[in-house]
């Protein structure tokens, strides 16, 4: 069999998710480029077409050398590829909301590396990068984990880089097929994430330094691969941050029904969401899927719509979190905090949290300042999962009523059976 090769070639982003809405928020995949050859999209092609792309003989050298502009995107499990992206000239993407959406409309080059070299390239790299620490951020969603990682940011030795995609593409090969992973897939997830996260440290550290601490926000499934990400990479700390039941369902809705409560009563009162909305949900949001069709929650005696979605999403992730706690206390987690501590604490909690992690904020550097500008933004601004809580500076009414109340426990007491 003939050995494959690194392929880098020029690619654009598809139109879908140039224009903005929900697209945007899908997962990233490799599928989501087409190739630009002089210029133009040729048609029926795939990034995966060995003919228009330039072999890359040596893609370590390539990484030592250009490793600072590219940035891991996400792994393709049928090609056996991990995809980097090189952005446009001038880009930030570290500094986006999020950074898979900022390396998809910006991305000007692809570079795929085949699995079985990524091993070599890692163990290349572990020696440049032996001054960096990573901090990783569970969340449940929904509960300021933009706006903390807004927040580390701003500490002198810490760079917070928020939601990274390559672990997504981990939790669907772990989660969400039919069949559990093998011994034999962990330890390639495991050689995945590690490969992974070394190439986007090497990439973040080669920018900036003087920046030794690395704190990667992830998306709000990733807490259910947790497990395989802290045997990638052990000495790493992690963060849990949560939000009560009522604020989390009630942020999402808001968010969903683009703060039209009419719109949710009509649609949930006469079950319009449970056969239009939840399928689409389900086709593009392989982590609704996950939870919707979770032995724990998939026989609950309620409607399966939206409000369903939500909550079982919420309960299966608060469990993981407390899973992670009894089985490995030492590494899960080092801080754990709710939305409310942090709006109440504000800055004096982001200090807390990292003493906790282990990073040692000298005690003349005051930071209040740059923290309180960070808590006066909108982590969000420009993202389509921005909060549709606040009108100006007028938060919104919640939606959550005594009916939503009695919803929450019949989910909750068939999940606790």
């Amino acid at each position: 069999q003939r050995k494959q090769m690194a392929l880098l070639q020029k690619v654009r982003c598809k139109d879908i998710f140039t224009t903005g809405g929900n697209p945007t928020v899908w997962n990233g995949h490799l599928t989501d480029f087409v190739p630009v050859l002089h210029g133009t999209t040729p048609r029926d092609t795939s990034v995966f077409d060995r003919d228009l792309g330039e072999s890359v003989p040596d893609p370590l050298e390539f990484i030592q050398q250009h490793g600072a502009q590219y940035s891991a995107y996400s792994l393709d499990f049928d090609q056996r590829v991990l995809g980097l992206v090189k952005v446009g000239e001038g880009v930030d993407i570290k500094k986006a909301p999020f950074l898979y959406q900022a390396q998809r409309k910006n991305a000007e080059e692809l570079l795929l590396i085949p699995f079985d070299v990524l091993p070599a390239i890692a163990d290349a790299l572990t020696g440049t990068l032996s001054t960096v620490q990573n901090i990783f951020l569970y969340n449940t969603g929904r509960c300021g984990s933009t706006l903390m990682c807004k927040a580390l940011d701003v500490i002198d030795q810490v760079q917070a880089v928020s939601e990274p995609d390559i672990f997504t593409a981990i939790f669907e090969r772990a989660c969400t097929r039919d069949v559990l992973l093998t011994s034999d897939e962990e330890k390639e997830a495991i050689m995945l994430l590690r490969s992974s996260i070394l190439l986007l440290n090497f990439c973040i550290h080669q920018n900036d330094p003087s920046k030794p601490v690395i704190c990667y926000k992830f998306r709000g499934e990733v807490v259910f691969v947790a497990d395989i990400i802290q045997k990638a990479v052990p000495q790493a700390k992690t963060i849990f941050m949560y939000r009560d039941l009522p604020g989390f369902y009630d942020s999402y809705l808001h968010l969903s029904f683009s703060g039209r409560y009419f719109r949710y009563f009509v649609e949930t009162g006469l079950r319009i969401d449970a056969f239009f909305r939840v399928t689409t949900i389900k086709n593009v949001c392989p982590h609704f899927k996950f939870s919707l069709e979770h032995p724990r929650v998939s026989t609950c005696p309620v409607t399966h719509g939206i409000p369903f979605v939500f909550v079982s999403f919420w309960l299966l992730q608060m469990q993981k979190a407390f899973d992670l706690i009894q089985q490995d206390s030492t590494s899960f987690f080092h801080a754990c905090l709710s939305y409310e501590q942090l709006l109440e604490h504000k800055e004096h909690i982001i200090l807390k949290v990292l003493e906790n992690v282990n990073v040692d904020v000298p005690s003349d550097a005051d930071i209040s300042p740059q923290l309180r500008e960070v808590f006066g933004l909108d982590s969000q601004k420009g993202s389509v999962m921005k909060s549709g809580r606040r009108i100006g500076n007028e938060a919104l009414s919640s939606w959550v009523g005594s009916w939503e109340r009695n919803f929450f426990s019949t989910v909750l007491e068939h999940f606790n059976g």
